[in-house]
């Protein structure tokens, strides 16, 4: 798989460096120096450093469909990403008090979804949960907008996100789901327990079938001329309102 960018990079290279196997670089007298620490670790993890020129590296990320990484300066190759399976994310989590795991409903956009990772990893969430179909995968793009925190949080990926709840309810968690149109608001909320927070899609919101699994319904009142906010916001927000409360 793929990794573009200079702070994801820098970011896996320093937590988990035998994850790559080659790293190209656009050759220049200049580094800046994020491009400089990423060489010194390579060569230090004896990773292998592929040089080209402005030509040969505009060619290769053309042809990969990759524009948005010339900029950058560097691409590496890492193993492909390893989903958690759920179980496994609950049994490694059990001892945790007031566990908090993100389900994300068909969020598709992955500038979104890595937005949203990087938010869950800064703010404590303990894992997320998307489904197999119908959601942006982990990839080069989610690696570079949650600056490599996909590394620092299990995704787990499952077929069918109503079974989840339900799996999550039997194992003692609360489902709380994110709804503009409910009463009740998140500062009305007491998220000081085992929570299952469901994000909706960016266009759509949440599922009927998933709105009817959830135990409480909670929304953010909103001041001004526009109804919404942008998924990523949104799960931001809820995110810190609940590191605010286990925390502050």
């Amino acid at each position: 798989m793929l990794v573009i960018g200079k702070n994801p990079i820098l970011e896996i290279l320093t937590t988990e460096p035998k994850e790559f196997s080659k790293i190209i670089l656009l050759k220049t007298l200049d580094p800046e120096n994020r491009l400089k620490e990423i060489v010194k670790l390579a060569e230090y993890n004896k990773i292998n450093l592929i040089y080209l020129n402005y030509n040969d590296f505009k060619n290769y990320f053309d042809s990969k469909n990759k524009s948005e990484g010339l900029s950058q300066g560097v691409i590496g190759f890492i193993k492909d990403y390893r989903y958690t399976p759920l179980r496994e994310l609950l049994d490694n989590i059990r001892n945790v008090i007031n566990p908090l795991i993100l389900l994300l409903d068909e969020i598709t956009d992955p500038h979104n979804f890595g937005a949203i990772i990087r938010s869950a990893v800064c703010l404590g969430a303990d894992g997320i949960i998307i489904p197999k179909h119908n959601s942006a995968e982990v990839n080069h793009t989610v690696y570079k907008t949650s600056s490599g925190g996909a590394k620092h949080i299990p995704i787990a990926r499952e077929t069918n996100l109503k079974n989840c709840i339900e799996i999550l309810k039997r194992n003692g968690f609360w489902i709380v789901g994110t709804d503009m149109h409910t009463n009740k608001l998140i500062y009305e909320t007491d998220f000081k327990m085992p929570t299952g927070l469901v994000i909706g899609s960016e266009g759509f919101g949440m599922r009927k079938t998933i709105k009817d699994k959830c135990d409480i319904l909670v929304r953010i009142p909103m001041g001004g001329r526009i109804g919404s906010l942008n998924a990523s916001v949104s799960a931001a927000i809820f995110l810190y309102e609940i590191f605010r409360q286990k925390n502050v």
